[in-house]
């Protein structure tokens, strides 16, 4: 790399306890072998009901440059990765789960494409789900099969890690409610024609706990593709459109 870049890195969290310390450690042990990265860490807790905040206020003080939002009343993963990614400052944004799933040994390979300006969207690809049980992944084969025969593109994982330009995401609007909120901005970034680069990704499975992905949250993500599809071949759909609150401080800063 040839200079510095500025990257917020969006975790949020919710029932973590057993997994938070650890993810939080191997994240930050990375950003300190990358010293030529400029870097946030923004840490979304979403009103966990087990120990995960204390967990999470306590290691806090061990990564002085880390940013905690405190959710008193679990809101669901969507809005916290929303209210995560309005507070980033950085110039790209990378999401990583909290679950510990995700290695974090290969974020270089997610930053280095924005940075060298190769892409200004960069998604993770778990080509071998080995920690899946059959039925989610008969789940996440129908749901990537159901968006690319949807929206005509040919993504091979649009619920994994994934790092943005913020340019981009100042530019859209995030109308999903549900784990569809990932496959939003990859469509609206191709819609907008920004690059779009894939990179494999190690899946490691959970050393704790179990997902609380089941056939119900699957199925109000699909409902909503459903819907963004009718309304993406609409004449009202603009993949740019921003938030109101954008456009008036935008117009209040020209005054």
């Amino acid at each position: 790399m040839k200079d510095s870049c500025f990257i917020s890195f969006i975790t949020p969290v919710y029932n973590e306890e057993q997994n938070i310390a650890n993810m939080l450690r191997n994240l930050h042990k990375v950003l300190a072998e990358n010293p030529q990265w400029d870097w946030e860490t923004i840490i979304i807790e979403d009103g966990s009901s087990d120990k995960t905040r204390a967990v999470i206020l306590e290691e806090a003080k061990k990564y002085p440059r880390a940013r905690l939002i405190l959710h008193d009343q679990n809101k669901g993963y969507t809005t916290s990765l929303k209210d995560g990614i309005a507070a980033a400052r950085g110039q790209y944004l990378m999401y990583v789960g909290a679950d510990e799933e995700f290695d974090c040994s290969e974020l270089p390979q997610f930053v280095r494409p924005l940075h060298d300006r190769e892409a200004d969207v960069v998604l993770g690809v778990r080509w071998q789900r080995n920690a899946y049980k059959l039925f989610r992944f008969f789940l996440s084969v129908i749901y990537i099969f159901t968006l690319n025969y949807l929206f005509k593109m040919r993504i091979n994982d649009y619920n994994w890690s994934q790092a943005w330009s913020k340019e981009l995401l100042d530019r859209i609007e995030l109308r999903s409610r549900s784990l569809f909120v990932l496959p939003e901005i990859i469509i609206k970034a191709h819609d907008l024609k920004y690059r779009i680069k894939e990179v494999p990704s190690n899946h490691r499975g959970r050393y704790w706990g179990k997902s609380s992905v089941n056939i119900r949250i699957m199925g109000f993500a699909l409902i909503e593709a459903l819907k963004f599809w009718r309304f993406r071949r609409s004449r009202k759909y603009r993949p740019d459109a921003r938030p109101a609150s954008v456009i008036k401080t935008a117009e209040f800063a020209r005054q």
